[in-house]
């Protein structure tokens, strides 16, 4: 009896100090996330030329849902061009996952 409680009680110490280990992120921190995380999904696609055209994201406004960050971007955008350099601000929807990994756009 008393080593099936002195496991429980291991077990519950345990549970306890690897949960109170997990850092939460605060409201800044997210925001820094999604902007690089935004940033890299549009100056590192596929069909993205780099030489010519660069994206930088200026702001974001996002809700947290229970699987993925809804987001809103204002974009700047710096395209070269052979005559001219091309330049203007727009805004963008996405919606990342909770890793920050997987991006899809919404608009």
């Amino acid at each position: 009896m008393i080593k099936i409680i002195r496991f429980v009680f291991t077990v519950i110490v345990s549970g306890i100090i690897f949960f109170s280990c997990v850092k939460k992120m605060s409201r800044k921190e997210v925001e820094e996330s999604l902007k690089t995380a935004m940033e890299l999904y549009l100056n590192h696609g596929p069909r993205i030329d780099t030489s010519r055209i660069k994206f930088n994201v200026l702001e974001v406004a996002f809700f947290e849902d229970t699987a993925v960050y809804i987001c809103d971007f204002k974009v700047h955008l710096k395209e070269k061009r052979i005559d001219r350099m091309i330049d203007t601000t727009g805004s963008m929807s996405a919606r990342i996952s909770k890793d920050f990994k997987n991006i899809t756009r919404t608009n």
